[in-house]
Order: C-alpha cells, then structure tokens, then sequence
C-alpha cells in the first residue's frame, strides 16, 4: 500500500494530482487545513492537506479476488482513520464556514453543534451554491438562539446597566426616540449617573429635545420617588452608573438601587467591541442584577460578533436590540432570532 499527502489549495487540484500520482482507484484517508507559519500565515488562506492512499500490489486476474481485496483495502483504511482520529474529507464549504465561524469567534462547541448535520447536506447538492448556504447557516443560528426568546416583551419601567463605556445613554437615548417619535408614547427619563461629568446634562439634552421630563435620583429612596412620580407615562427608562465587572462593592450598590423598584426590566448593555474573555467576565458579574434582555453596541465596529451567540448562550437571555453607530435615533435594530441571526453573519 501506497501513502501521500497532498498541499494544495483545492479539493480539485487534489483530486487530480492524486490520480496521477495513485491512480483511479486510490481512496482519501483525511483532509485538515494547514496554515503557514508565522505572521504571514493570518494573511492568506490556509492550504489544504489531503492524505491519499492506493493498492501497489498486481491485480489478481480473477475479478471475484478483486472485489474482495478492494474491500479489504476499505476496511483496513476505515480502522487506520479511526486510530488516527482522521474523519472523511469536508466539503470546501463546511470547512469554509468553520474558519468564519471561529475566525468571528463562536466558541468551538457551539461551532460544532451549529455545523452537525450540515455535511450530508452539503454532499446532497454539492455544496456550491454559496446562497443557499449562507441561508441555511442562517437558519441553524436562528433555530440556536430562538429558546432564549421570552414570549412577552419588556414591561413598562426598563433600567439600562452594564460596564462604563458600552454607550448605554445613547442607547437609552435612542429607544426614547422611538417610543416618543414613532410610537407616540409618553416616556420619562431618570438618571442614577451622577458620578460621570456631563451624564445628567447629557440626557437633560435629550430629554428637551424629545420634549420629555428628566429627573435624577441620588438615592435608592429618591429612585422608587421619581419612578412612582411617573405613574401617568407609558415607559420609564432608568440610566444607571457604568460599573466595572470586578468591583463587587459598586455592583451590589446598584442592585440596592434596582432592588427597590417593582417589575423592572433590566437591559445589560454590553460592546461588541469588548475583548472575549472580558465579555464573558461582564456577563458573568453582572448577572447578579439578574438582567433580562441584553443589548450589543457599535456592531459597526468589529466583525468578531460571535461573541454575541456566546453571551447569548451563557445566560439564555434575548438580545432586545443591536446599535450600529451613534446617530440617534437612528443606528438601533430591534431583534428576533431570525434577524439578529443575519446580523451577525452578515447575510443581506
């Protein structure tokens, strides 16, 4: 028996240096993606490593002992892959959309599960057509996000939370835009930040502009006050102080304040910019406000949004909202599954 391995940039290109090489009858034992070492290697794409193996033995002439040892051969290359971990060869297009999926950095299990099953139905059609797989990757990162959807949307008083920096004043800013433009609803802001300069001037801007009442609240006390004082408005919104994930002290004053009001929803804004590890920090500590949507800012300023299937899955909350750029009351997308979805994979 006869082994080569191939480096090539295609599954055809393979395919023909192998007939060459080995003849018709030679078998495909593994296939892997090989990048270059060093720097250069992140810049080009990476090349494809085919293992190839062929009979070198003369044929017998009878076609019966043929048959029985081309089986053989079969059967003996089935137990080799298994011991060496090697998988039948992935279509150009499954393994295509692992790179994106990790390169925009979907943890590997949910790659996985996200990926099982689809190489039988890329083999069905031949895995060329780019748009019907682009659709149904779509579809499988719809029906994976879809369980943390609630069947009820956010209640009447909502308080927006979450690191400093993630633009949650603009983010409040923007939906006040919307209830009071486009939904005609009478809203009422309240602002916790009195610790940033600017914060409440900032959001009393807003506010004349909309032509809706902002009030501040210093204690936790003065916010129930304000809350209870907007009884006759239809959506309160609360701009609370950006917190760090590491500082347990600041976390747990701002849950005394939230913990003082009744049926609030909490919004954990976080940035799509925001490096993984410390994401999942975020999500992790701020958990114990015990949030109930997430919303993602400045989506326009990263292509690494996988972290957002991540968070997703961590804390099986929904993501209410996407911002896409600082025009307000423009740049902010409300989500379903299906459409956060052909977000994050960039599917038009």
């Amino acid at each position: 028996m006869k082994i080569k391995r191939y480096l090539v940039k295609s599954m055809p290109e393979a395919m023909a240096q192998i007939r060459r090489d080995l003849g018709t009858e030679a078998v495909i034992i593994g296939t892997r993606r090989v990048r270059q070492r060093g720097v250069r290697g992140w810049f080009t794409p990476p090349w494809l490593e085919v293992t190839a193996a062929a009979d070198t033995r003369p044929p017998e002439p009878s076609s019966t002992a043929l048959k029985r040892e081309v089986e053989e051969i079969k059967g003996l290359l089935q137990k080799v892959s298994g011991h060496l971990g090697l998988a039948e060869p992935e279509p150009d297009a499954l393994l295509r959309w692992r790179d994106l999926l990790q390169q925009i950095e979907v943890n590997t299990e949910i790659t996985e599960r996200l990926l099982e099953g689809m190489e039988d139905s890329l083999r069905g059609s031949g895995g060329e057509d780019g748009n019907l797989w682009r659709e149904e990757m779509a579809e499988r990162l719809a029906r994976f996000l879809a369980p943390a959807w609630p069947g009820k949307p956010p209640g009447r008083i909502m308080a927006f939370i979450g690191p400093t920096g993630v633009g949650k004043t603009t983010t409040l800013a923007k939906l006040a835009a919307r209830y009071c433009l486009l939904e005609k609803k009478k809203v009422g802001l309240v602002t916790m930040d009195t610790y940033r300069i600017g914060a409440v001037q900032q959001l009393a801007i807003y506010g004349e502009i909309l032509g809706v009442p902002v009030e501040t609240a210093f204690t936790p006390q003065e916010l129930r006050q304000k809350v209870e004082a907007f009884g006759d408005r239809d959506v309160v919104l609360i701009d609370t102080v950006g917190r760090s994930p590491r500082n347990d002290l600041r976390l747990a004053e701002l849950r005394a304040f939230l913990d003082t009001l009744q049926q609030v929803d909490s919004f954990l804004v976080l940035s799509c910019t925001t490096r993984a590890g410390d994401l999942e920090e975020a999500v992790a500590r701020f958990g114990q406000l015990r949030p109930s949507w997430l919303i993602f800012t400045k989506l326009d300023e990263t292509r690494c949004r996988g972290a957002i299937v991540n968070a997703v899955a961590s804390t099986g909350l929904p993501v209410a909202y996407i911002t896409n750029g600082q025009n307000v009351p423009d740049d902010i997308v409300r989500t379903g599954p299906e459409r956060l979805a052909r977000l994050i994979l960039g599917v038009d």
